[in-house]
């Protein structure tokens, strides 16, 4: 029953366009943008100032997307080079501001044993001892509980 009712269903594109006040897109960010500031008690905010950051969101994902993906790229093609661990990099970008930060990569925090952790109130066991998160453990099956 359900598969007859969406395959007699058309889908259309629409594409966003801020500045159509027809086609109620600003209307609908606005009321739920200040659904949203009303149940989480923020100020709410009228419909032109809305419409004004509505403007700028597309340009500013659009930007921040293409420099994440440069950024990855260039670690790819390192990798692909086959160039050692020492020259790849950690990175930090902002904006706002605007600021691009590399640095090295920090090695892995190891777990070792504490006869107390102040977050579990108690001691802990790392097994193995010296673990990191970089590590694995293969399992070789099967398995039971014995």
């Amino acid at each position: 029953m359900l598969n007859q009712k969406l395959s007699n269903t058309k889908i259309n594109i629409i594409e966003f366009e801020k500045d159509d006040d027809e086609n109620c897109h600003i209307d609908f960010m606005a009321a739920t943008a200040n659904l949203r500031a009303r149940n989480y008690k923020i100020k709410e905010v009228e419909r032109f100032k809305i419409k004004m950051i509505a403007g700028k969101i597309i340009p500013a994902i659009a930007t921040a997307t293409a420099m994440v993906v440069g950024a990855v790229g260039l670690e790819l093609l390192k990798l692909t080079l086959k160039k050692p661990v020492e020259v790849m990099k950690n990175s930090f970008m902002n904006l706002a501001l605007p600021l691009w930060l590399f640095s090295e990569p920090m090695p892995p925090l190891l777990n070792k044993d504490k006869d107390y952790d102040p977050i579990v109130l108690g001691p802990i066991k790392a097994i193995p001892n010296g673990f990191s998160s970089w590590d694995s453990i293969t399992m070789v099956g099967p398995l039971t509980l014995e």
